[in-house]
C-alpha cells in the first residue's frame, strides 16, 4: 500500500513538471517566431540554446542566459557568438574578470565579433557596418549652393526661380551680343552653365570675364568653383586665395576656400574660414552646414548640433541633407532613437527614394537592435540600387544577428563579387561552421 502511495505521489509530481514545461513552451516558441519562422535556421543545435539564451536575457534572466550559452559552446567550443553572448550575460551580472575572459576568447576565434554584439556599448557595431560618407553625406546640392550667386548677382529679369533655364540662357546670350563688354551678364551665364554642370560653357565665359578684367575677385571664385566641379582641387584652391587676396570681404570665397580645406582634413583652418565666412555674411547658410560637418568629424558634437539647429530652425529648411547629417551627428553622441526620428524626416523629404538613405536608416535599426526592420531598410536599397556592396553586406550583418546565416552568407558572397573586401572577410569568419 505504502509503496502503491509513494508510485501514485512520483506519478503527481512527473505531470505536474510536464505541464510547468508546457506552459512556459509558448513563451519561447513566441521568441523563435519574432527571431526566425524557418525551424531549419534558428531551431536546431547551436542556434536554439542562443535563442534561449537572448530570449532570457531579454527577460533579465542573465544566470539563466548564462546556462543557455553554456549548452551552445558544450556543442562547439570554437563558436565565437556562444563566447561573446556569455561575455554579455556575464558583464550585466557584473562578474567582469570572468565577462573578459569569455571575451578575450571570442574575439581571438572572430576579431569581428566583440563590435558585431556591442560589447560593452552597442555603437560598436559601427566599426563592423560598412558607414562609408556618401556624397550625399558630405555637403549641399550644387543648385542649392548656387542660390547665393544668383541672390548676389541679382535676377536678369523677372522672377528667375519660375524662368526655364533655356530660356535664361537665351536672354543671357542676347544681352551679351548686345552688350559684349558687360562682365556682369557673363558671369551670370556663367552660374547657370554651372547649375546645368556645364563647366566647359562656364569656364569659356568665366576667362572671358577675367581677360577682361584680371582682378574680378568674384571672377575668380566662380573660376575656382568650376574647377571644384571638375575635380581639380588644387586649381580651384588657387582660384579661391586669389578671389580672398582680390575681395578679404567676399564671404563666399571663404566659404570655397574652407570647403577645400575640409577636403584636406585641415580642418581647424577649415572652422576659421567657414566662420569667417559667416562673420562676413550670417545668411551663408552654406557655411554653417559645412561648420557642423567640421564639427561633427572633429568629434565637437554640441557645436555641431548648435549649427544644425540654426539651420533647422529657419523657415524653408526642409534640405534632407541637413536632417541626414544631424541624425548622423545624434547616432554619435548616442542619441539612437532621436537618430532614427532625423533620418526618417530626411527619407520623407528627398524628393526620390534614395539607396544611401534607407541603408542609414538600416543602420540605425541595427543599432536598436531592431533586426528585421534593419533588414528591409537594406533590402530596400538594393532594390533601389542592385549593386550597392555595402548594402548587401550590412543585410548580411543584420541577418547572421536575426540568426539566419545561410542568408547572411550569400549577401556576404555578393558584396564579396560588387568589390566590397569586407564581404570576404565575414565569409572567412562567420560562414566557416
Amino acid at each position: 500500500m505504502r509503496n502503491l502511495r509513494v508510485q501514485n505521489i512520483f506519478i503527481l509530481i512527473c505531470f505536474l513538471v510536464a505541464a510547468e514545461l508546457n506552459a512556459q513552451q509558448p513563451q519561447l516558441n513566441m521568441f523563435q517566431s519574432r527571431v526566425s519562422d524557418n525551424p531549419v535556421i534558428a531551431g536546431e543545435g547551436i542556434t536554439r540554446h542562443l535563442i534561449m539564451g537572448d530570449n532570457l536575457m531579454a527577460q533579465g534572466k542573465f544566470e539563466n542566459a548564462i546556462l543557455a550559452y553554456d549548452n551552445a559552446v558544450a556543442q562547439n567550443l570554437y563558436f565565437a557568438e556562444a563566447y561573446i553572448k556569455r561575455a554579455i550575460a556575464k558583464y550585466r551580472l557584473g562578474r567582469i574578470a570572468e565577462a573578459q575572459q569569455d571575451y578575450t576568447f571570442a574575439i581571438r576565434i572572430n576579431p569581428y565579433v566583440g563590435d558585431m554584439y556591442g560589447y560593452g556599448n552597442n555603437l560598436r557595431k559601427l566599426k563592423v557596418l560598412a558607414f562609408e560618407p556618401y556624397e550625399l553625406a558630405g555637403r549641399l546640392g550644387l543648385e542649392r549652393r548656387m542660390e547665393y550667386y544668383q541672390e548676389r548677382l541679382g535676377p536678369v529679369f523677372g522672377d528667375e526661380s519660375r524662368t526655364d533655364i533655356s530660356v535664361r540662357i537665351g536672354s543671357l546670350s542676347a544681352l551679351i551680343e548686345q552688350f559684349p563688354s558687360s562682365p556682369e551678364y557673363y558671369l551670370q551665364r556663367a552660374v547657370v552653365y554651372l547649375c546645368l554642370e556645364d563647366q566647359k560653357s562656364a569656364f569659356d565665359d568665366l576667362n572671358f570675364v577675367l581677360a577682361m578684367e584680371p582682378d574680378n575677385a568674384l571672377g575668380h571664385d566662380l573660376l575656382g568653383l568650376a574647377y571644384l566641379e571638375d575635380g581639380s582641387s588644387e586649381l580651384a584652391e588657387h582660384a579661391f586665395e586669389r578671389a580672398i587676396e582680390l575681395n578679404p570681404g567676399l564671404a563666399i570665397a571663404a566659404y570655397n576656400l574652407g570647403v577645400i580645406r575640409q577636403q584636406q582634413l585641415r580642418y581647424q583652418e577649415a572652422l576659421t574660414l567657414f566662420g569667417r565666412a559667416i562673420e562676413l555674411d550670417s545668411g551663408l547658410e552654406a557655411a554653417y552646414f559645412n561648420r557642423a560637418l567640421v564639427h561633427k568629424a572633429m568629434g565637437n558634437i554640441d557645436a555641431a548640433m548648435q549649427d544644425y539647429g540654426r539651420l533647422l530652425g529657419q523657415e524653408g529648411q526642409s534640405e534632407p541633407e541637413i536632417w541626414l547629417n544631424r541624425g548622423i551627428t545624434r547616432k554619435m553622441s548616442g542619441d539612437i532613437t532621436g537618430a532614427l526620428a532625423d533620418i526618417q524626416q530626411a527619407i520623407r523629404l528627398d524628393y526620390e527614394d534614395n539607396a544611401a538613405l534607407y541603408k542609414i536608416r538600416g543602420n540605425i535599426y541595427l543599432l536598436l537592435g531592431n533586426y528585421f526592420a534593419a533588414e528591409q531598410d537594406y533590402t530596400r536599397s538594393i532594390e533601389l540600387n542592385p549593386r550597392f556592396a555595402e548594402a548587401y553586406y550590412n543585410r548580411g550583418i543584420a541577418r547572421i544577428l536575426a540568426y539566419n546565416r545561410p542568408d547572411a552568407c550569400l549577401d556576404f558572397r555578393e558584396s564579396a563579387q560588387l568589390g566590397y573586401d569586407r564581404g570576404e572577410e565575414q565569409i572567412q569568419y562567420l560562414c566557416s561552421y
